[in-house]
């Protein structure tokens, strides 16, 4: 492997797979969220509200990333505490709760998506998803990462070809749309309420920046992951555009929208590609639990823990988010997630936007919290 390559790879793929990968699971891949924040605003307003999200995303994960780097912080509690101090466990607190929740709809999306159309039970489909997490986490980083990697390239590759089809067959409707379309609509609004609701997991990827060395690597890393984040949102917003409104309106537009090809092929192809990214999308926040942990071990005992204690946390913690599912608690506590987004705003997006630029601008020195 030349370096140029193996330094692509650490500072562009591998960052913006792990971010891809964690933010498409669940609701973007189905189009619904892309269709409530981003489609709603018309063809135009969609575009410059996606704008606004890749730009905002790119800052964040680039600022995120950076002060990482400087202090040798790769795991949330580390890095919050150079952030916000004694603070940190505010964040811990909204990171658990949000965990929960997010295993839990994630694991019920799994099932649901097995049942509806291969016709394999649900809780088939909930083992097959606790089993993949579970090895992915026991084996570690490398091969998370890894997977990850292979799973964005194969969704640029399926969407590369859904958005083919879909422009050849309505590229008169999708022109038309745009052509007689008015900017209008708050796009800026449902950009960046679009853009915080998911940039809130972005201190527990940081494991993913180990590899970045220089300043400008931590740029580069942060808009690339940015801007692949919000790739499949342009190709399922632009496709959207070919039956608009009437896309709107659909509970699962993506999947409509294929349907509309009559690819039968394709929509198997694309429910397993969103099968394998819902599992990214488990591991990839498991691993950011490992990460912590790890930190917590090397302070104590110089040393991380075991690939079994990885494996068991995440056994684990599926576990628990079933069960809460299970008991109709996660509903509950979905119905408050939108406090959630706003307690993150306040610890985590505010401070990075102010304390940690000066801390990376004015006060950047390295500081060796944690070995790697």
């Amino acid at each position: 492997m030349t370096g140029l390559s193996s330094r692509f790879i650490r500072v562009v793929l591998i960052p913006a797979a792990v971010f891809q990968a964690v933010v498409f699971g669940g609701a973007y891949g189905t189009g619904r969220e892309i269709v409530e924040f981003i489609s709603v605003l018309g063809p135009r307003g969609g575009l410059f509200a996606l704008l606004v999200v890749a730009l905002g995303w790119g800052v964040i994960i680039a600022l995120s990333f950076e002060l990482a780097r400087l202090k040798r912080s790769y795991d949330y509690r580390g890095f919050l505490r150079v952030l916000i101090g004694p603070a940190w466990v505010a964040f811990e607190i909204l990171f658990i709760v949000s965990l929960l929740i997010a295993l839990a709809v994630n694991g019920s999306a799994a099932g649901s998506i097995l049942k509806d159309q291969f016709g394999i039970p649900a809780l088939v489909g909930v083992g097959m998803l606790f089993a993949a997490v579970v090895l992915l986490n026991y084996f570690g980083r490398r091969l998370l990462e890894e997977s990850m990697s292979i799973c964005m390239i194969a969704l640029v590759i399926v969407l590369a070809v859904y958005c083919g089809l879909t422009v050849t067959e309505y590229h008169g409707e999708i022109a038309r749309a745009f052509r007689d379309d008015t900017l209008g609509g708050n796009w800026l609004t449902h950009g960046v309420q679009f853009m915080l609701y998911s940039a809130a997991v972005v201190p527990v990827l940081l494991y993913s920046a180990r590899g970045i060395e220089t300043r400008g690597e931590a740029i580069v890393s942060g808009f690339s992951a940015g801007i692949m984040g919000v790739f499949p949102a342009l190709i399922f917003h632009i496709t959207f555009m070919a039956r608009y409104p009437l896309s709107l309106a659909q509970e699962l537009p993506t999947y409509w929208m294929i349907g509309q090809l009559a690819k039968p092929w394709l929509m198997v192809v694309y429910i397993v590609v969103l099968f394998a990214m819902i599992i990214q999308t488990a591991a990839g926040l498991l691993q950011g639990v490992n990460e912590r942990l790890d930190a917590w071990q090397i302070e104590r005992t110089g040393r991380k823990c075991t690939a079994t204690t990885h494996g068991a946390v995440a056994g684990a913690t599926l576990l628990v988010s079933m069960a809460l599912a299970s008991f109709g608690i996660t509903a509950l506590v979905a119905n408050g997630y939108g406090t959630v987004a706003w307690g993150y705003l306040a610890i985590y997006i505010i401070p990075l936007l102010t304390v940690g630029a000066y801390k990376v601008f004015y006060g950047g020195s390295l500081v060796s919290v944690q070995a790697d």
